[in-house]
């Protein structure tokens, strides 16, 4: 590669410490290494990687699909990883749908196959492969901005963490920072998200002699759903799976209201009961979130991993996931530095179609869940959409009351706004495009929801023009323009 000619720094950047790259990966877990890894493999490309955290904290317990061994290979890491991991076949217990237990492989089929993951000492191992291989990794840094140069790259501004600040100059970037999205909030790009959905975890210690262990489980409740995962030296994983409004509403955060909750499950709780596990730690919640940035990548950037798209953990599908994209964001970053562009619009395309075909599947799994037909979490995910886009508004009513202040699929404000643009004779596509301009991380299904809810809580009357344009939620179908 040609040398580094970056373009002038300003004069009150001078006095950093600057560095320079021809890619920097910004974060530095799975996609991020898998992105490293696959640049490296060329041989003339200078990588740098900056991680916020070290390496040393736990992370929560997790499975691998046996799918992923291709991808492995790719990056020559699956030798280390068959002989750091347990290749045992993963199995779940799962009560879902009915009051009595299954075992199957995988959330989303029931021939699925993987491996319980260590998913610390996996970072760990992809994470000395990059810098063996090459790459220079730089831990405790956190992205402050990234500017755009004139002619082409990036300054990026980092703070240590003895609160110094850097800068790095690179001609590309990889986004691999997961759900905050570091490009995406630089950019001010829109995030459409598709759920609420949060996990609120505490890691449990087993006692020294006890048995049976605990296993792999999901249990479905009124309140969403549980998911026990074993870890390492004797400790598991328990998290509940639900909204926030759910969990402000009943305390869950509240590690007494918690602990309650779980031993209240017939199978988990009643396992942990029996088993003896100890929680020393409170509950931790932390974002699980279906989302999809639209925008992938753009000038001289890409975005991988959960940075593009994050999944519900039902799916089991966020690591396979997270390591493509983060090989694929390796050859657009290739195809930007050497040749012409053009694959970034390839990759986009495929991410596109990707999640859509997710969100029908994680859609047509929660329909298998009927138990609780009137409950907040189920109805949210259950929901059918039948509007026709080139449906008309017919009347709009006004109570004296507000408008539901807990509305099922958009937040009150949202609904509100929603319906403040209703306007006689306006038609149901026009009302969409409208208030997307307003809230653009809503997407369309979301819209379409609350106006359902609009239309059956007496506020809002429609009139049916066109029936050939319906929008709908079926086995066959998930969006339709």
């Amino acid at each position: 590669m040609e040398a580094h000619n970056f373009s002038s720094i300003d004069e009150s950047q001078k006095s950093m410490q600057t560095q320079y790259a021809d890619v920097l990966i910004i974060g530095g877990g799975p996609s991020g290494c898998a992105a490293g890894l696959a640049l490296l493999k060329r041989g003339d490309i200078d990588v740098m990687m900056i991680e916020r955290d070290d390496y040393t904290e736990h992370r929560y317990g997790e499975s691998l699909s046996s799918g992923v061994r291709s991808t492995l290979e790719y990056l020559d890491l699956w030798q280390d990883f068959a002989q750091a991991q347990n290749l045992a076949p993963f199995t779940c217990q799962v009560t879902w749908g009915s009051e009595s237990q299954r075992r199957l492989g995988y959330m989303f089929t029931p021939h699925g196959t993987g491996w319980n993951l260590d998913r610390l000492n996996f970072e760990q191992m992809m994470m000395r492969a990059f810098v063996k291989r090459g790459g220079r990794l730089q831990c405790h840094r956190q992205v402050i901005t990234c500017e755009p140069q004139s002619d082409r790259g990036w300054r990026v501004i980092v703070k240590s963490q003895d609160q110094q600040m850097h800068m790095i100059v690179c001609k590309y970037i990889i986004d691999a920072s997961g759900r905050r999205g570091v490009m995406r909030t630089n950019l001010n790009l829109a995030l459409k998200v598709h759920d609420r959905l949060i996990g609120i975890t505490c890691i449990g210690q087993l006692p020294a002699d006890s048995s049976p262990q605990i296993e792999n489980q999901v249990e479905a409740c009124e309140y969403g759903w549980w998911h026990s995962s074993p870890m390492p030296d004797r400790r598991v994983s328990i998290s509940l799976m639900t909204d926030p409004d759910i969990a402000h509403k009943m305390q869950i955060c509240h590690p007494d209201v918690w602990l309650d909750l779980l031993m209240k499950t017939p199978f988990l709780g009643a396992l942990v009961n029996r088993v003896g596990v100890e929680f020393a730690e409170k509950p931790r919640s932390f974002p699980c979130f279906s989302s999809y940035l639209e925008q992938a990548g753009g000038k001289d950037w890409v975005a991988v991993g959960d940075a593009v798209a994050s999944y519900d953990p039902i799916s089991s599908s966020g690591m396979p996931r997270a390591l493509a994209s983060g090989v694929h964001g390796a050859f657009i970053a290739v195809d930007s530095l050497f040749s012409s562009g053009e694959l970034l619009k390839t990759y986009a395309g495929a991410i596109n179609q990707d999640f859509k075909q997710y969100l029908q599947t994680q859609w047509q799994y929660y329909q298998r869940e009927t138990r609780w037909p009137l409950a907040t979490f189920w109805a949210r995910r259950r929901a059918v959409i039948a509007i026709s886009k080139e449906a008309t508004i017919h009347a709009t009513h006004f109570f004296e009351q507000r408008l539901a202040p807990n509305p099922t699929h958009l937040k009150a404000s949202e609904l509100q706004d929603l319906w403040l643009l209703c306007e006689l004779g306006k038609s149901v596509r026009c009302l969409i495009q409208e208030f997307s301009q307003q809230h653009l991380y809503l997407p369309e299904q979301k819209i379409l929801l609350g106006l359902q809810e609009l239309i059956e809580t007496g506020y809002l009357e429609i009139a049916n023009e066109d029936e050939e344009d319906r929008v709908f939620f079926n086995t066959e179908r998930l969006y339709f323009d």
